[in-house]
C-alpha cells in the first residue's frame, strides 16, 4: 500500500485536462507547471502527501501561499488542473513509483478526459531535426486523436524518471496522454524550451499563456553565461611567446 496520498479541499468540477512536469533535462517540465500555475491565476485546491519528503517551504508560486513539496492547482477558465512537485532529490528517486502511482489512480477515479505532461529531449540528439519539439502519446491518445504535423520521439528513444512512469501507468489505464518534448539544453535551465512547450500547449487546447516572463529568465540566463565565458577568456590572458 502507498503511503502517498493526494488530499484535495474541494472537488475537480470540470476534469478535462491534467498537466504535470518534473525536474529533468533543462527543467522543462518544471518550469512550465510553474509557470502555468502563476501566469493563469491557477488555485491550489489540494496537496500531495508524501512520506519523508524534504524539509523545505517557500514562496514560489507567490508570496500570498506558503508552497509544500507537492501540490494540485486548479485554473478556472481553462479547464487545466496542475500537479507540481517543487521539490524531488532523493526522496523523489525513492518514492517516485509511489508518487506516480498515486497521481495516475487519481487522475482515473476522477474521469480527466487527458493527461497533458511536459519533458525535455538533450539537444544534443537533435541532429539535422529543424523542429523545435517531438510528442510521446499513449495507445489511447493515438486512438483519439491525429497528430497532425508533429513528430513522435524517435524510435529507441527513451524518455526516463517519473515522466516514464506516469507514462506507462497512463498506458495501462487506458489514458489519453501526451509528453511535450522539446529539445533542451541537458546541463541548465532552458526557459527558451519551456516556451516551446507552452507554445505548443496552445496549439492543443486554445489557451493562451502570457510568457514574458518565462523571456526575461531565459535573457537573464543568457547574460550570465556570456559573462561567464568573458571572464574566462580574460583570465586566460593574451597568448604567451618563447
Amino acid at each position: 500500500m502507498s503511503n502517498v496520498r493526494i488530499n484535495v479541499m474541494e472537488p475537480i468540477l470540470r476534469p478535462i485536462y491534467f498537466l504535470t512536469g518534473f525536474a529533468g533535462i533543462g527543467m522543462v517540465g518544471y518550469l512550465v507547471v510553474q509557470h502555468l500555475s502563476n501566469a493563469l491565476n491557477c488555485r491550489r485546491v489540494g496537496f500531495i502527501e508524501m512520506p519523508r519528503e524534504p524539509p523545505l517551504s517557500a514562496y514560489i508560486i507567490s508570496t500570498n501561499i506558503l508552497s509544500t513539496p507537492g501540490e494540485i492547482y486548479y485554473c478556472p477558465g481553462t479547464d487545466f488542473t496542475i500537479s507540481i512537485i517543487h521539490w524531488d532529490g532523493d526522496f523523489m528517486t525513492k518514492y517516485a513509483h509511489d508518487v506516480v502511482r498515486t497521481l495516475a489512480r487519481w487522475v482515473y477515479i476522477n474521469g480527466f478526459k487527458e493527461a497533458i505532461l511536459f519533458g525535455g529531449l538533450d539537444n544534443r540528439l537533435r541532429g539535422e531535426d529543424s523542429d523545435q519539439l517531438r510528442v510521446a502519446v499513449t495507445t489511447e491518445y493515438r486512438n483519439r486523436h491525429s497528430l497532425g504535423g508533429v513528430k513522435l520521439m524517435e524510435l529507441n528513444y527513451a524518455m526516463v524518471g517519473p515522466l516514464a512512469l506516469l507514462m506507462n501507468e497512463f498506458e495501462r489505464l487506458g489514458i489519453p496522454a501526451i509528453s511535450i518534448l522539446p529539445y533542451a539544453e541537458p546541463f541548465r535551465a532552458d526557459p527558451n524550451a519551456a516556451i516551446v512547450a507552452i507554445q505548443f500547449l496552445k496549439e492543443l487546447t486554445g489557451v493562451e499563456v502570457d510568457v514574458s516572463r518565462l523571456k526575461e529568465l531565459a535573457d537573464m540566463i543568457d547574460r550570465e553565461i556570456k559573462e561567464l565565458q568573458e571572464s574566462m577568456k580574460r583570465r586566460e590572458g593574451p597568448p604567451h611567446y618563447i
